[in-house]
């Protein structure tokens, strides 16, 4: 009896034991967010907001603000409730000092059409602070796909290259990535100089 137990046993981390009740925060005007980059800021009053909703405060206190560590995160939200601003914001702000442009920030969504408006989103804030988005949803051919994520190097005319040289200088051209699971696949395993080993954070959606 002991054993059976033993193996229905749900393993506890740590964030699950003692959950951050959202219902707990207020909005925050925007002036009075700590460490908010000022480019985002503007950005953010462009769009219309002058404060944030309490789920998008609470990640920015646990991500950016006082109580900032590396470690996971689960949001759980309802829908409206600004869940993607909440993950957005605080992604983009960190990413704003960055000196090379290279994959830092994958957000991998079941279907497209989540996918489009997850982009939307960080588009809308991003370029404020230099960072280009990139996605990777099946829209569009593989080919172009690669052409928009992938920077190529220049070649003259005239020269002969070696192209295992040439694959070394490929770059990535976004910052941040949103991907639907079998596009992404596509590119980990097909695209050459799509690399995830400078990525700092994961993001991975559900449908609700």
């Amino acid at each position: 009896m002991k054993e059976a137990k033993e193996k229905n046993k749900v393993p506890v981390l740590p964030w699950m034991r003692s959950p951050i009740d959202v219902t707990l925060f207020q909005e925050c005007p925007l002036r009075l967010l700590p460490c908010l980059d000022p480019r985002l800021e503007l950005a953010l009053k462009n769009m219309g907001f002058s404060s944030l909703f309490p789920v998008q405060v609470a990640v920015w206190h646990e991500t950016v603000g006082p109580g900032a560590f590396e470690r996971d995160l689960c949001i759980n939200s309802p829908t409206g409730s600004g869940k993607t601003l909440a993950y957005a914001l605080p992604i983009v702000n960190m990413l704003s000092s960055r000196g090379v442009k290279c994959l830092r920030a994958l957000v991998v969504l079941p279907t497209r059409d989540l996918a489009l408006q997850v982009k939307e989103v960080f588009a809308a804030i991003a370029p404020a602070a230099g960072l280009t988005v990139g996605l990777a949803v099946g829209q569009t051919s593989i080919a172009d796909e690669i052409s928009e994520l992938i920077k190529r190097p220049k070649l003259h005319a005239g020269i002969c290259y070696d192209p295992e040289d040439i694959s070394l200088e490929l770059q990535s051209s976004v910052d941040i990535l949103v991907a639907t699971p079998g596009r992404l696949m596509d590119h980990i395993n097909n695209t050459r100089g799509f690399t995830l080993k400078h990525l700092r954070f994961l993001v991975s959606g559900r449908s609700c």
